[in-house]
C-alpha cells in the first residue's frame, strides 16, 4: 500500500461548467474545483479531496491533485485530452512521476464530467514489483 501511495504523488486536477459547448471551448466548460474523494477497491482512502482543472486551450487541460494520503503527499499533475460525448465531457491523459530514488511510473488518467459537475476520474498507476494499481476520484464541482 506504501509503495502504491508513493506512485501516486503526482498531482492532478479537475473542474468545470457546462457552458460554450457550441464552439468547442470544453476545457473552458470544466476548468474550476471539484471536491471528492479517492476510492480504492470502493473503500475510501482520501476523503475531502480537491482536484482542480485548468483551460490550457479549447480542447485541452491540466488535471492537479495534492493530498495527504495516509500520511505520504500526493502531488499530480497530468495533461489532459477535453472532448464532449453524448452528454458528458471527456478527459484522457497520461504522464509520469518520481517514486524517488530514480524510479518514475506511469499513470493514466481518464474521467468523465456531467453538466451538472459531477466527476468520476479513474487514476491508474503502473507500480514496479506490484502491478497495476486503480483509483477513482468521485466529486462534485
Amino acid at each position: 500500500m506504501t509503495v502504491w501511495l508513493s506512485a501516486l504523488c503526482m498531482g492532478f486536477t479537475a473542474c468545470g461548467d457546462k457552458e460554450n459547448t457550441e464552439d468547442n471551448n470544453y476545457a473552458k466548460v470544466i476548468a474550476g474545483t471539484y471536491k471528492g474523494n479517492l476510492l480504492m477497491g470502493g473503500a475510501p482512502i482520501g476523503e475531502n479531496t480537491e482536484i482542480t482543472i485548468t483551460r490550457d486551450d479549447d480542447n485541452h487541460a491540466t488535471l492537479k491533485m495534492n493530498k495527504e494520503v495516509m500520511t505520504l503527499p500526493v502531488n499530480i499533475a497530468c495533461k489532459t485530452d477535453v472532448t464532449f460525448v453524448g452528454n458528458q465531457y471527456r478527459i484522457s491523459g497520461n504522464t509520469t512521476f518520481e517514486m524517488g530514488e530514480g524510479v518514475s511510473v506511469p499513470v493514466t488518467v481518464n474521467g468523465t464530467i456531467d453538466g451538472a459537475g459531477k466527476a468520476t476520474i479513474n487514476i491508474n498507476v503502473e507500480v514496479p514489483n506490484i502491478g497495476p494499481l486503480a483509483v477513482v476520484f468521485d466529486g462534485q464541482r
